[in-house]
Formats: C-alpha cells, sequence, structure tokens
C-alpha cells in the first residue's frame, strides 16, 4: 500500500522507495535489472515492490521505460 500507518518502517514505504529510485535516475538513466541490484544493496526490497513502484512512477508520467532503459521525464 502506498498510504503509510504508524506502525509501518518508513524505510520500506513504497513512496520512500520511489523517490530513492527517482534520486538514482537524476544522476543517468539505468537498466531496469541494473537499477534494482542497486536499490537492493540499500534496502531490504522485494521484486514485487520494486515493479510496483516503478509502475506507481510511470502511471504518474515521472518515468520513461525504452529499451530496458529507465529515465525521468523532464
Amino acid at each position: 500500500m502506498l498510504i503509510p500507518s504508524k506502525y509501518e518502517n518508513l524505510r520500506n514505504n513504497l513512496l520512500v522507495i520511489g523517490a530513492d529510485v527517482l534520486e538514482k535516475l537524476k544522476k543517468k538513466p539505468h537498466n531496469i535489472d541494473d537499477l534494482y541490484n542497486i536499490l537492493k544493496k540499500n534496502k531490504s526490497i522485494n521484486a514485487e515492490q520494486y515493479y510496483d513502484v516503478l509502475t506507481f512512477l510511470w502511471l504518474s508520467d515521472m518515468l520513461r521505460f525504452e529499451d530496458y532503459q529507465l529515465s525521468i521525464i523532464e
């Protein structure tokens, strides 16, 4: 769920993970698998959370996906 509850660890919330994705993509575009591996080293996320975040960012027109490369829409 995207909306945090008071019992949830905010580090693992999808909105916080989404902010981390955008922060990484501001520097340069990444391959979809490489970005997952980078985030997995720093946070304890699973593939389902990662793809939920990407879907949310894509539906919000914040993310572009072309040729397996993720980038931010300016």
